[in-house]
């Protein structure tokens, strides 16, 4: 009997203390949590993002750091958070894959540090950053800024009065120049290149002597033909094809205004300067119908308005309402859809 009373007690003993560690434990456990959770309140988490927080493993960062923002209390209990840019989250207001795409992309391309991309995007919108691919990379990031939020419009547009682009400046050299869609501008250098299969343009459709690469001169026909059948007061003629190295050589030490040899897409014999029947003079050319009658459909036939309005600060080049490059329909339909000129998608999408 005394034997069994002692087991008994041992037994009594082992439980209580087996209680009382379990207790300590979950003392431990809990205390912290909730010291945690009450710190988390009051940066002004919820408890749905609470609950985020911890499951994803984020409470340690968030803590040590401080980091809140509304933003970021109603993005991290999303399946579409990306803890990895958990300090970005604080300082924007929208993020999406498209902008985390974004900040990798000018990372690796232009080599822009954690810290230079975080102040970018806690200040700018996507427009005024996707303009960087086309830019050198900035000596002052802060300057950028300024410029960009001194020219905020209605409009959601890129404007800034800083020129960034620096023409002829880190150039590379097309790979290549017999391609429809090769990329030729103050950056993009196509040497000496001669297309060899020329073919001057019909006389219906241009002045005597014009001549351009035979798929660009088919794709033109096809588009010149379609105009004077929807509106033969609409038909357009080319002026200027194919121009080769030596002659722009000699353009551009007669008028600085035009590219140097080997920067213009004149050379490729792809491009070519048009006037309307309806007006015949260049500076007219903007008011023409056939001039809205390209702009809606001359990607249809593979061609893009080398130099539209607004976009000097990648072109190098102001505003040219009657001069298209032939692309090819499948690049061309890309660059209408995207509203960007051809050097933005170039150096967005393409390089």
């Amino acid at each position: 009997m005394t034997v069994k009373k002692k087991k008994r007690r041992l037994n009594g003993r082992f439980i209580a203390l087996v209680c009382v560690v379990l207790l300590i434990g979950l003392s431990i456990y809990k205390i912290p949590h909730f010291i945690n959770t009450n710190k988390l309140e009051a940066l002004g988490y919820d408890n749905t993002a609470i609950s985020a927080i911890y499951k994803k493993g984020l409470r340690k960062d968030i803590l040590k750091n401080d980091y809140y923002s509304d933003y970021l209390n109603s993005e991290v209990s999303k399946d579409s958070f990306n803890k990895k840019y958990l300090r970005l989250y604080t300082m924007c207001d929208y993020l999406d894959e498209s902008y985390f795409e974004l900040y990798e992309s000018l990372k690796e391309k232009k080599e822009y540090t954690d810290e230079e991309l975080e102040l970018l995007f806690a200040n700018l919108k996507d427009y005024d950053l996707k303009p960087l691919f086309v830019f050198e990379k900035l000596d002052s990031i802060e300057d950028y800024i300024d410029d960009c939020l001194r020219h905020e419009n209605s409009e959601n547009s890129f404007t800034v009065s800083g020129d960034y682009l620096k023409p002829y400046e880190n150039v590379i050299n097309v790979s290549d120049p017999e391609s429809i869609e090769t990329y030729v501008s103050t950056k993009s250098y196509i040497g000496e290149y001669e297309p060899v299969k020329r073919v001057e343009i019909n006389s219906l459709h241009a002045v005597p002597g014009v001549e351009l690469e035979s798929r660009a001169l088919l794709a033109y026909t096809e588009m010149c033909e379609a105009i004077r059948k929807e509106d033969l007061s609409m038909a357009i003629y080319a002026y200027q094809g194919y121009i080769s190295y030596e002659k722009q050589k000699q353009l551009h030490i007669d008028d600085d205004a035009n590219f140097e040899a080997g920067y213009s897409d004149m050379q490729t014999g792809l491009a070519v300067y048009v006037l309307a029947s309806e007006n015949p003079k260049a500076s007219a050319f903007k008011d023409c119908k056939v001039y809205t009658w390209l702009q809606q459909h001359a990607h249809e036939y593979g061609f893009i308005q080398r130099f539209p309005e607004g976009k000097s600060a990648f072109t190098a080049h102001s505003e040219v309402p009657n001069m298209y490059r032939y692309v090819g329909v499948d690049l061309a339909t890309k660059i209408y859809e995207s509203g960007l000129s051809f050097d933005e998608y170039y150096f967005n999408y393409m390089q």
